[in-house]
């Protein structure tokens, strides 16, 4: 069951968010649900929590189960189309540091990082979460930085909400002029889920970021997960003139 009822919770929310049921229509009974899947009853109940739990409908005994919302309640966009719109994103959600320890760097952070494998650095654990509902989680994020860089700022990190990146560039003196971001789907490992108050193996959406100063050199790494069904990250895309060829 522990696959299938997440599989269904999330069709039904498509349905929904797709208007097949519009607010204040009624889902179809557990028996019609479970007949529908080709489920237990059992799992359809389970998949019915899980839409309650994202507040997108509400259960009654002897009433069915109706539709509130068509969007999850906790759902928090992040419309990112600049470095400075990046950097304004501390104050749209409240930062929390849950560990601070070092570290060396291997694997995919040394490669992300530019770093020789063994290489010191700081990890910082922080909790990222939506102001309009404090109880809703919507990033758990590693931070990584060069041991000098992190005693730059390790005396402000608890009372400021800024980006550790943007914190860092000032206090070095360096000018953040790029941010690498890559995007990937994961599952949520037995880690990562409880803090995002989700089940390991539920999806979840990791963005890595690479902040870059003026010389081209990597100061800070930042690997983010964000809960993958209530997280909407948009970008802006415009398009471009191209060169003009030689000769034209």
């Amino acid at each position: 069951m522990a696959l299938r009822y997440r599989t269904i919770a999330a069709d039904l929310a498509g349905r929904i968010q797709h208007g097949q049921w519009e607010i204040g229509a009624f889902l179809p009974s557990e028996p019609d649900l479970a007949a529908e899947y080709g489920c237990s009853r059992e799992t359809v109940r389970a998949a019915l929590k899980r839409l309650e739990d994202l507040g997108l409908i509400s259960r009654r005994k002897g009433q069915g189960t109706k539709v509130i919302r068509t969007v999850p309640a906790e759902q928090f966009h992040s419309r990112l189309g600049s470095i400075e719109e990046l950097t304004q994103y501390g104050q749209s959600a409240s930062r929390s540091i849950q560990a601070v320890e070092r570290v060396r760097a291997h694997g995919a952070v040394a490669a992300l990082f530019g770093k020789d494998e063994g290489t010191e650095l700081v990890r910082l654990t922080t909790l990222r979460r939506n102001p309009e509902a404090e109880s809703s989680p919507v990033a758990r994020s590693e931070v990584f930085l060069s041991p000098e860089d992190f005693q730059l700022v390790e005396g402000e990190l608890e009372d400021s909400q800024r980006l550790v990146a943007d914190l860092v560039a000032e206090r070095s003196g360096r000018r953040l002029v790029r941010v690498l971001q890559s995007i990937q789907a994961v599952p949520l490992d037995e880690e990562t889920a409880p803090a995002l108050n989700r089940a390991a193996g539920d999806i979840g959406l990791r963005l890595s970021r690479r902040y870059i100063d003026e010389e081209g050199k990597v100061f800070a790494l930042v690997i983010s997960t964000h809960p993958g069904d209530a997280f909407v990250y948009e970008s802006v895309l415009e398009r471009g003139t191209l060169p003009a060829e030689a000769g034209a």
